[in-house]
């Protein structure tokens, strides 16, 4: 599929004229090979933010193929595009000497020397031009170039660019009633992704061959041959994600106290999952919390000292909150401790 893509890019880049449909062919391209990369991968937040892309770039492509009004403004959105980049100045503070100056003057003159174009350009398109450059929303657009259909999976797969409520897809769920957050890849997300970006992007190379006259038969035929592997791509993801998500949730970080017979106590944070320990801060109050924990221990008839194998009585206090100590390494937790620390009661957190 790569050789019938490449050979459809480049005559693409060689033979179109219309400078809009090249800029968008710029990001199409390349967020299509973006999406197989993320796909291959299984990252499916970044991969739902390519297809969510490629619907745009169709559409957008459409619509300038269509409208010389619509080339002229999209191509004079650039106007907008210098501002913000000559309002990029975060990182000017952070350069020194000459390098801090050369950059301080560039992003100026940039700003300065587009100024004058982008009050031309809003003159002529109104206040609004800044914010998009087309006279219809996406909506109003793909629904005249027949891609209306496609909408609602636009807006489903913004929920991930825009941080919506429904956007965990894939890294959250309710496991035994309570909810689960999971970092890493969205494998839901990438069965979705795969489907849709690819199918948009089909539909770009359609239009493509049709708009821009250029033979894209064999690239659409292999679009096809892949849409045609979703089922076993979405079976292998889903197979693997439930061993993924846990019978139960996953236990927090807990704060440790390790009490050594010499009277010695040490903070540590544990981490349950993963079955390692690193130092500690010791909390606030900590003198406090140690002297109930003490008490606490000796009500039980248990005298803090060394148990099994050397290692110290330790507890784990849920309530208070362990900070690992800057530059302490990790230990396996077994080497502190053997079984499980005791637990404490939920008063013991803070004084009063």
């Amino acid at each position: 599929m790569l050789d019938e893509l490449n050979v459809v890019i480049r005559v693409f880049f060689t033979k179109e004229e219309n400078k809009a449909a090249l800029i968008i062919g710029n990001h199409a391209w390349n967020d299509f090979q973006s999406l197989l990369d993320r796909l291959f991968e299984g990252e499916g937040r970044d991969a739902a933010r390519a297809s969510r892309s490629l619907y745009e770039h169709l559409v957008n492509y459409c619509e300038v193929m269509s409208d010389t009004e619509s080339t002229e403004r999209y191509l004079a959105h650039r106007a907008v595009t210098a501002e913000l980049l000559g309002n990029l100045t975060r990182g000017v503070p952070l350069l020194k000497g000459g390098e801090h100056k050369k950059e301080r003057t560039r992003l100026a003159r940039m700003k300065r020397d587009g100024a004058a174009h982008l009050r031309t350009v809003l003159a002529r398109y109104g206040p609004q031009f800044k914010r998009d450059w087309s006279r219809r929303n996406l909506r109003d657009r793909a629904s005249t170039h027949g891609y209306g259909s496609g909408y609602d999976v636009y807006r489903l797969l913004s929920q991930v660019t825009h941080g919506s409520a429904g956007g965990v897809l894939g890294t959250y769920a309710d496991v035994t009633g309570r909810t689960v957050h999971r970092t890493g890849p969205s494998l839901d997300l990438a069965v979705l992704a795969y489907l849709e970006g690819i199918s948009f992007f089909r539909d770009f190379v359609r239009e493509v061959e049709k708009r821009s006259s250029i033979n894209c038969s064999e690239l659409v035929a292999a679009l096809n041959r892949i849409v045609s592997c979703w089922p076993v791509y979405r079976y292998s993801l889903q197979s693997l994600d439930r061993t993924l998500w846990p019978k139960s949730p996953p236990q927090g970080p807990v704060a440790l106290l390790a009490m050594y017979p010499t009277g010695k106590m040490r903070w540590y944070y544990w981490d349950p999952v993963m079955k390692m320990v690193k130092l500690a801060i010791p909390p606030e109050e900590s003198e406090w919390i140690e002297e109930k924990t003490l008490a606490h221990i000796r009500s039980e008839g248990v005298h803090p000292g060394m148990v099994e194998d050397g290692k110290p009585y330790t507890a784990a206090i849920h309530h208070v909150q362990a900070v690992p100590k800057p530059g302490a390494d990790w230990v396996k937790a077994s080497a502190i401790f053997s079984g499980t620390p005791v637990v404490l009661p939920s008063w013991i957190k803070a004084k009063g």
